[in-house]
């Protein structure tokens, strides 16, 4: 293997791959290092193997997805956006649809489509070269300057430009296990601490067996500190999972909730089971609904409010007797009725693992970085993209555009860094 490169990419998840799609220009040598024995392994099971990657809102809207700041994409997305990924796919021969909230995902219903149609354009580039089962494990540097890397076997590989695309700490199975922030430290980085997000939580409670897998549709998720200060809420699809909770409003909620919970506090969890009826109205129904059924109990009569699946586990969370006739029950109990109606309570503990966590929060801090190029403010040269970076969004492919845009901006300024000879 020669010993020196333009451009070396370390990583070849979406946002490398990308990077030396957008770095190729013909003449530059790039050399692209995966410690996997394949590219793009997350990439081939993103989205439940489906790959959504990327959401058709317009860029004032689709940075509102995005945290810390947002607005620190704003330059790469007017570079290459949602617009561009999808004629790029397309033009490669990947047709794409447009589902339900704009997510975008290839027509085949197939990740591997997408993985294909960048490791074809790679490996087609007699100037692109994938070093695989490989990784960059020092960053050379030389008065402020990007010199060179060393390689896994110990190689020392110079360049005029290296980015850094090595991902976070999600699903580390894929190679995902949070190399380069170590690194990015190294050479000066601040780097705040990965926690996983978008990611099932846990609870102390324990969720009875034949609640696991079941699924609550239309109901609000709010997550609240101890002292009762609100901190999200979400409204769609929840589901119970064997320690907690998970689906789409908890993997939303796990963004809001992730650090705080690794910070050792815990959390409530309140899901209000009718969130299209305020309180006044359900009360209203529910002295209604007891009226009608007084010779019924409440333990069968539960279904005319709740699905049959959840009632046992709601029940415990009230003090009633579960054989009481509906023409029985008071005030008060009426008001534990409608408390647990609007807000069955959860003690939220923690989140699940890197493992099961979609995305990585944290990273390397974005005042470091610049916005335009994604090259370091500290060290000439070197551009750091993807997960590495401390920004995150929803689920909806914005997650995929951040990996494709960031990679495709320093693809092509690390490109220039190479052509000024910065080392």
């Amino acid at each position: 293997m020669e010993n020196r490169y333009d451009t070396i990419i370390a990583g070849a998840g979406a946002a490398g791959m990308m990077a030396a799609i957008a770095a190729s220009d013909g003449q530059r040598k790039i050399l692209l290092v995966e410690k996997m024995d394949q590219p793009g392994r997350k990439l081939r099971i993103t989205g439940k193997g489906r790959c959504n990657l990327t959401n058709t809102a317009p860029i004032r809207d689709f940075i509102t997805h995005i945290a810390p700041d947002g607005r620190f994409m704003r330059n790469a997305f007017s570079m290459f956006f949602n617009t561009e990924l999808m004629e790029f796919f397309e033009s490669h021969g990947v047709p794409l649809v447009v589902e339900r909230g704009n997510r975008v995902f290839p027509k085949s219903g197939k990740s591997l489509d997408i993985f294909l149609a960048m490791i074809k354009a790679i490996e087609s580039d007699r100037n692109i070269k994938v070093l695989k089962n490989n990784r960059v494990t020092d960053i050379v540097t030389y008065d402020g300057h990007i010199s060179g890397v060393v390689l896994q076997n110990g190689g020392l590989v110079h360049c005029r430009s290296l980015i850094m695309a090595t991902g976070g700490c999600s699903y580390p199975a894929t190679g995902s296990t949070g190399d380069g922030y170590d690194l990015l430290r190294k050479v000066g980085h601040s780097v705040s601490e990965p926690v996983p997000a978008l990611v099932p939580l846990v609870c102390a409670e324990k969720i009875p067996e034949e609640l696991v897998g079941f699924t609550l549709k239309n109901v609000e998720l709010s997550i609240c500190h101890a002292n009762g200060k609100k901190i999200c809420s979400h409204f769609g699809e929840m589901t119970f999972t064997p320690d907690g909770i998970g689906g789409p409003i908890t993997l939303s909620a796990s963004r809001d909730v992730s650090r705080i919970l690794h910070g050792g506090e815990t959390l409530t969890a309140r899901i209000d089971l009718k969130p299209a009826l305020n309180e006044e109205v359900l009360d209203k129904k529910l002295i209604t609904d007891l009226n009608a059924n007084g010779t019924r109990i409440l333990k069968d009569a539960m279904r005319l409010w709740l699905p049959a699946e959840i009632i046992p586990f709601a029940l415990s969370n009230i003090k009633i007797e579960h054989y009481k006739r509906l023409n029985q029950i008071n005030a008060a109990e009426r008001r534990k009725l409608l408390q647990l109606l609007k807000g069955l309570t959860l003690t939220i503990t923690d989140t699940r693992g890197f493992d099961e966590a979609i995305i990585t929060q944290g990273g390397v801090s974005c005042k470091e970085v610049n916005p335009k190029t994604f090259e370091s403010k500290l060290v000439k040269g070197l551009h750091i993209v993807g997960e590495l970076l401390d920004l995150d969004a929803d689920t909806g492919g914005y997650n995929l555009q951040i990996a494709f845009s960031s990679g495709y901006a320093a693809g092509k300024f690390g490109v220039r860094n190479s052509e000024l000879g910065t080392n």
